[in-house]
């Protein structure tokens, strides 16, 4: 299948347009310097549409970074974005605007060229035709007004459009849609990607946002003595995600030509509907549901009174029209802001910053505290206390792809522990599923959660109980070894000062064909609380001595006895004892969602080596314990770390009575919660 390249689609219109792309079929590869964009942008939208999006950081004059993002993928045709944008920095640094908008093109245009890719949607603007108020009769503002730009910014739209227009007069097989935007303001319904402007914003919604959440002390009103119903000046605003959805209209129109025919075409994307600049201010208002400070001025130079689009012939050729009102923007963007007052920036959090995709590691810190987290199998790759790990971790990412690897603190899943036998029967229909231990299926398979790429995450800082989150998603397909159903889960990391807590929630997708399947989710986190040598002189004290007796294969008898060699009811030396033992702490046979269960602390650890105190706690009906004796991988060896793994009974797959725990209906949540505390 072929793939549309999307340059600058982490920026706020790319990244929209992206997910109405995947929306609509597309496959999509995005280019992007970042230099006006975050890449945090482009983790929200795979968390969107639960997809890896190839993505290369390159800027466009490196020809031979952005030739091999031709070579590594069958690009069929180029929706370029990537510019500098900001009109009134267009004036003081023209040439920084010509060089790298006009110079971006023309090396993407070459690159096009040589790789036979001629099919472009140019992101234009409607600064292009600069004050069309000096004609008459071209407000509303129709294609045929003649161009005119007032600034460096609008000139080199212009110039980029006659580069076009030329090339498609000596080659009429390049097919180019150019689309002159008016206004955009919004943001994605879903509130997690937005616009996120550096420094101060040119535009009024952003601004407005800003005084909103107490960022800027009022808005500035640029002149309301203009000939409007209230004074102020007349703009075409448009809701972002229906731009976004004009250039899948756009795109859809040139691939509906002829193989051999090209095209050069100008179409304004607008809604035609003017709104002044207190329109705008009240509807935001509205949203936000109170009035916000703003101060009249006098007028900018170069403010004219209507500019207005005339969309009737993208209304007409394109199929396309603007539906979204003011107010949905503004709801939209209200939406965006509350959740994200800080843009894509988010309070003790940090990522490291050059990489992407699963090599991404995502770090919340505070005093004495610090968990990083990566996307590859949303795993925990380091907790430190005062400096010093608690947890067993590679020293690279790379490592955590060992198949000897013992899934050092990754989520577990699609099931968690064992299935004896690899197979399991849900409404009469029996499924097998992979059989990597033995005879039995352990973790959810040799390429379970473990190993895959979670994609997000949605960070978010709450000063409330001064916790940052951080929520990862995976999407599982019906038969991925084995399991039935298109499974959706999510994994959110909640940091306090002294405390991790995570939160699984997972349901079959609507469109899932499968009704029915089995979920069995934890973390499994080493800890050793000294940070070297072995776990011999960890003290333990455990909430429960009651344990599910297994057989020679390690699948429960049924049977619950009570463990006492050593006595865990009281605080022991692990000394040479082994554990990998599932402790039943109450018969919760009928909960598939224990969340709102009373949170019960099931292991208290310490070690004389150390001054940390670790404390684990859920809201599971057992927990696995287990004292690593079969770990053996880099760096590690038996017993070099212990893992606590709260979860639902061992087996509870092919066990009527404890069937409830782990079978999903669709319509239905499977949720649980484990809590990592540290003294």
């Amino acid at each position: 299948m072929s793939y549309i390249l999307v340059t600058g689609g982490a920026g706020y219109i790319g990244s929209h347009t992206v997910i109405e792309l995947i929306n609509h079929g597309y496959k999509v590869v995005i280019v992007d310097n970042l230099v006006n964009s975050s890449y945090d942008s482009v983790s929200r939208v795979e968390y969107i549409v639960k997809q890896k999006i190839p993505f290369y950081k390159i800027d466009l004059r490196d020809s031979d970074g952005l030739s091999k993002v031709f070579d590594d993928y069958p690009i069929s045709a180029v929706i370029h974005f990537a510019a500098l944008k900001a009109v009134g920095e267009s004036t003081t640094i023209p040439l920084k605007y010509f060089e790298n908008n006009v110079g971006c093109t023309i090396s993407l245009l070459n690159v096009m060229k040589y790789h036979n890719v001629k099919t472009v949607v140019f992101s234009s603007s409607a600064t292009v035709y600069g004050d069309a108020t000096r004609f008459e009769n071209m407000i509303p503002i129709p294609e045929e007004c003649p161009t005119g730009p007032t600034n460096p910014y609008g000139h080199t739209k212009l110039t980029i459009e006659t580069i076009l227009k030329d090339l498609h007069a000596s080659d009429p097989q390049w097919r180019a849609a150019i689309l002159r935007y008016f206004n955009p303001i919004g943001a994605h319904p879903s509130g997690l990607i937005g616009e996120d402007p550096l420094g101060i914003p040119n535009n009024l919604l952003p601004f407005l946002a800003q005084v909103a959440v107490g960022r800027r002390a009022k808005l500035s009103i640029f002149g309301d003595d203009y000939e409007s119903h209230d004074g102020t000046p007349i703009r075409d605003y448009i809701h972002v995600v229906d731009l976004a959805k004009g250039h899948i209209a756009a795109l859809n129109y040139l691939s509906s030509l002829k193989p051999s025919q090209g095209l050069y075409r100008e179409w304004n994307l607008g809604t035609g509907k003017g709104s002044t600049v207190f329109d705008v201010y009240h509807a935001f208002c509205r949203a936000v549901g109170h009035d916000l400070p703003y101060e009249v001025v006098g007028r900018r130079d170069g403010d004219v009174l209507n500019l207005t689009s005339k969309p009737n012939r993208a209304n007409k050729e394109l199929q396309w029209m603007a539906h979204l009102t003011i107010d949905d923007a503004c709801r939209d963007l209200w939406n965006w802001t509350t959740k994200n007052p800080l843009g894509f920036h988010v309070k003790n959090y940090s990522v490291n910053e050059d990489a992407y995709g699963e090599d991404r590691v995502h770090t919340v810190e505070y005093p004495g505290f610090k968990v990083s987290i990566a996307n590859y199998g949303a795993t925990i790759i380091d907790i430190e206390v005062n400096g010093k790990p608690v947890v067993c971790k590679f020293d690279n990412l790379r490592d955590y792809h060992l198949p000897s690897n013992p899934c050092f603190g990754a989520t577990i899943g699609r099931y968690a522990n064992r299935i004896g036998g690899a197979q399991f029967t849900i409404g009469g229909k029996q499924y097998d599923v992979e059989k990597n231990e033995g005879a039995n299926c352990l973790h959810g398979g040799s390429h379970g959660f473990n190993t895959q790429y979670f994609y997000g995450p949605i960070a978010t800082h709450s000063e409330e109980d001064d916790s940052t989150t951080l929520k990862f998603v995976s999407f599982d397909k019906d038969g991925h070894a084995g399991f039935p159903g298109d499974l959706i889960t999510t994994v959110a990391f909640k940091v306090q000062p002294k405390s991790l807590e995570f939160e699984f929630e997972s349901s079959l997708s609507p469109k899932s064909s499968v009704d029915a399947t089995v979920v069995n989710l934890t973390n499994h986190s080493y800890f050793n609380l000294c940070g070297e040598g072995t776990i011999n002189e960890t003290e333990l004290l455990l909430a429960s001595n009651n344990f599910l007796e297994v057989d020679s294969a390690l699948l429960p008898t049924r049977s619950i006895k009570k463990w006492t060699r050593p006595d865990v009811s009281k605080p022991f030396t692990v000394g040479t004892a082994v554990f990998d033992n599932c402790f039943v702490l109450s018969d919760y046979s009928s909960k598939l969602d224990t969340r709102k269960e009373r949170m019960v602390d099931v292991v208290h650890a310490s070690h004389p080596g150390s001054k940390v105190k670790l404390t684990v706690s859920t809201t599971e009906p057992s927990f696995q314990l287990y004292t690593g004796d079969g770990v053996d991988t880099k760096g590690f060896f038996h017993r070099a770390g212990f893992a606590v793994e709260p979860c639902r009974f061992v087996n509870a797959a092919r066990v009527d009575d404890w069937k409830k725990q782990v079978v999903l209906k669709k319509g239905e949540v499977y949720g649980s919660r484990i809590r990592y505390t540290f003294e």
